[in-house]
């Protein structure tokens, strides 16, 4: 177990059997977001219809590692999926916000993407909570792109990046 941080944790690889309960956290997650962002119906469905389902995962996992975050009874707070030197997803239960899992994940993903040799890690932020997440991991903005134009209208990513040998 993790210590340190307000929740006891565990990190280690996403197994078959999670694939269910991730997607049930993402879903989770992507409703709050969508009510906290004031998403638009068709935009809330975009993010927890078809990329959230365990087929997703399923595919998903066989070319990028996932990650899982587990308290003392196994129960999953967050989840992490990284593409080469990208965290792909970094997402934890709203019930577990500001308790250090996300930082935890974060802090475990830029390990594992170090060891595969890459000097810097990046992330593309839908919200600006997110990106002031990642700021505060000493992640500094490079840019911005548009993201799903037809669904998101003008909302853009907010592109990070950071050397995987800088703290946090």
């Amino acid at each position: 177990m993790l210590v340190g941080y307000d929740v006891p944790m565990q990190i280690e690889p996403m197994m078959d059997a999670d694939r269910s309960a991730v997607s049930e956290l993402l879903r989770t997650c992507f409703e709050w977001l969508a009510e906290r962002e004031g998403f638009t119906d068709r935009q809330r469905e975009f993010l927890v219809g078809p990329r959230s389902s365990a087929e997703t995962l399923r595919v998903e996992s066989q070319t990028r590692p996932h990650i899982v975050a587990r308290d003392e009874d196994g129960t999953i707070l967050g989840m992490a999926a990284i593409r080469e030197n990208e965290i792909a997803r970094l997402y934890v239960h709203p019930q577990f916000h500001s308790r250090g899992v996300g930082k935890a994940l974060f802090q475990h993903t830029v390990s594992m993407i170090r060891k595969a040799g890459f000097a810097e890690v990046t992330v593309a932020a839908l919200v600006e909570n997110a990106a002031a997440f990642y700021r505060a991991q000493g992640m500094h903005e490079v840019g911005r792109q548009a993201y799903e134009p037809d669904i998101f209208g003008d909302r853009e990513l907010v592109l990070l990046v950071k050397a995987t040998n800088e703290p946090a």
